[in-house]
């Protein structure tokens, strides 16, 4: 993620867009953002349960019996709600692990060549790789392949191809960030990652907290760069999605509401990794992309009517109706539950 600390530093939206910061009023310590006072006292009576940011953002189903399935009054039991996985969801895990990995390598070399980048950086990789939690994931990752029922474009040996030359491109940039770097930029140890970057509170206050908000405590986006009012998460896929800005806002509120008045977050970034080819047939040497945006008020007010919408879904005792455009119900963990076994949709 040495690209976030690369493109910010050299396109410094904060100077070129700072206007669209400026007039933000919907912050999450302002009483303008509260839940419904009818969820918020089905919370309270645990009537329903609360919703994470990705529950809330996040938008595969058109309408969203995903959400229901698993938050829902009358959701399937744990068994099944596990037991559902898909390619796209685990491939995303292995590249969050991976990316992570990076960052928390250190880069030793003052001064290094392309060959040594390259060394540096496949040593990185292969024991990364040869983790033994990791080497059951790629194990899982090829079985699902197989799965005739899933119709998700992947290959595993690619993904674990890109993988490799995006770390090679990270170790790159953290060393040529190194070099550029001025007194304002933003710098590797301006990160926060992992359990730093985990937005919560006193147990004593958490309930309160997820009553007022509607957001489950703790949320932990990918990083945080408090210094620049900075929050971003790792997306993966096919394409970009707009819903994935969706999750920035989402935990802007989080982080706002829990640490309050002086702590606000002004801007999102989404990394996005392609680990899915439109074709079968098409490879192509592909590299993170870097989204950065204000999370302004109309980023805000999508994100708080997602939320609402979305505990209106879970309360109902009945799962949502399926949905007409039924191009994406395959790649849906779900599908067996919503279609009988040789059924085409």
């Amino acid at each position: 993620m040495f690209q976030v600390i690369s493109m910010w530093n050299l396109v410094k939206p904060n100077e070129q867009i700072h206007n669209s910061i400026k007039d933000i009023n919907l912050r999450g310590y302002n009483p303008e953002i509260s839940l419904t006072g009818e969820f918020a006292w089905k919370l309270a009576n645990d009537e329903i349960r609360p919703l994470s940011v990705s529950d809330i953002a996040d938008r595969y189903c058109p309408t969203r019996r995903d959400l229901y399935f698993r938050k829902g009054v009358n959701r399937l039991s744990r068994r099944m709600r596990q037991n559902a996985e898909t390619l796209g969801s685990k491939a995303g895990t292995l590249v969050e692990k991976y990316l992570i990995n990076v960052v928390i390598t250190p880069n030793t070399i003052e001064t290094p060549k392309y060959s040594d980048i390259i060394n540096i950086s496949d040593k990185n990789y292969q024991s990364f790789m040869n983790e033994a939690n990791i080497v059951r994931t790629i194990k899982q990752l090829k079985e699902l392949e197989k799965d005739i029922e899933v119709k998700e474009n992947g290959n595993t040996e690619w993904l674990q191809e890109l993988l490799k030359n995006n770390g090679r491109a990270e170790f790159a940039l953290s060393y040529l960030n190194g070099i550029l770097k001025e007194n304002l930029s933003v710098l590797e140890d301006d990160f926060l990652i992992g359990d730093n970057a985990k937005i919560d509170v006193n147990s004593s206050f958490r309930e309160s907290k997820v009553k007022k908000i509607g957001i489950n405590l703790p949320a932990t986006p990918d990083f945080i760069i408090p210094k620049y009012r900075i929050i971003g998460d790792i997306k993966t896929g096919i394409e970009f999605k707009d819903h994935f800005q969706l999750t920035c806002a989402g935990y802007a509120l989080a982080y706002e509401s829990v640490y309050g008045n002086g702590h606000e977050i002004d801007w999102g970034v989404i990394y996005f990794f392609p680990t899915r080819t439109p074709s079968l047939f098409r490879r192509s040497i592909t590299f993170a992309q870097v989204y950065i945006f204000p999370i302004d008020d109309y980023l805000r007010i999508e994100f708080l009517e997602k939320r609402d919408e979305a505990y209106r879904i879970i309360s109902n005792q009945k799962a949502p109706k399926l949905p007409v455009d039924k191009v994406h119900c395959h790649y849906c963990r779900f599908f067996n539950h919503c279609f009988k076994e040789n059924k085409i949709v």
